[in-house]
C-alpha cells in the first residue's frame, strides 16, 4: 500500500460512520490482497506473506465488528472464518488463487455494504477530528488540502 493510499484511507476513516467503516475495511483488505497477488506474480515470497498477514489483520477487524446476535451476523462470521482459513492456506502454499477468490467475495460484500451505507444516516464514528477541505486552490501537479480547527483540542480531555 502506498503512502497516498494510506492517507486517503485515513481521511475516509476520520469522517466515516459505522457502515462506511466496514466499506473502508473491505477496500483495505482488497488493496492488500491485490498487493499480495502482485507480489506472487513477481515471485516475492516475503512480500506476498506480509501482505497476506496484513489482510488477515483486516479480516480480524471485520470479525470483531460482527453482531453475532443475528443470523446474518453469524453467517458473516462464518464467511470471515472461511476467508481467514483460505488466507492461511495461501500463505503456506505460496498460492495466490485463494487471494483472488477472496477479492471476489470482498468485492461483492463491499458493494452490498455501499448500498446499505447510503441509507445509514448515523454520525461519524470519530469525534473531535480536523476538517479537511481538498482542491480549494489549483495547482497543476499537486492537490492542496487545507486543515481547519487546528486550535481545537483533539483526543481525550481530562
Amino acid at each position: 500500500m502506498t503512502k497516498e493510499q494510506i492517507q486517503a484511507f485515513t481521511l475516509r476513516v476520520s469522517s466515516a460512520n459505522k457502515t462506511e467503516m466496514i466499506v473502508i475495511l473491505y477496500d483495505i483488505a482488497i488493496t492488500y490482497l491485490n498487493d499480495s497477488v502482485s507480489a506472487k506474480e513477481s515471485d516475492d515470497k516475503s512480500l506476498f506473506r506480509a501482505e497476506l498477514n496484513r489482510t488477515k489483520s483486516t479480516v480480524q477487524e471485520l470479525m470483531n465488528s460482527v453482531d453475532t446476535s443475528t443470523e446474518l451476523g453469524q453467517t458473516l462470521l462464518k464467511l470471515y472464518v472461511y476467508c481467514n482459513r483460505e488466507l492461511t492456506k495461501a500463505y503456506l502454499d505460496f498460492d495466490d488463487a485463494p487471494a483472488r477468490h477472496i477479492i471476489q467475495i470482498f468485492s461483492s460484500l463491499k458493494s452490498a455494504y455501499e448500498e446499505v451505507s447510503k441509507k445509514d444516516n448515523s454520525g461519524a464514528v470519530m469525534k473531535n477530528v480536523e476538517i479537511v477541505y481538498g482542491n480549494l486552490t489549483y495547482n497543476k501537479n499537486l492537490m492542496n488540502e487545507i486543515l481547519t480547527d487546528r486550535a481545537q483540542s483533539r483526543g481525550f480531555l481530562a
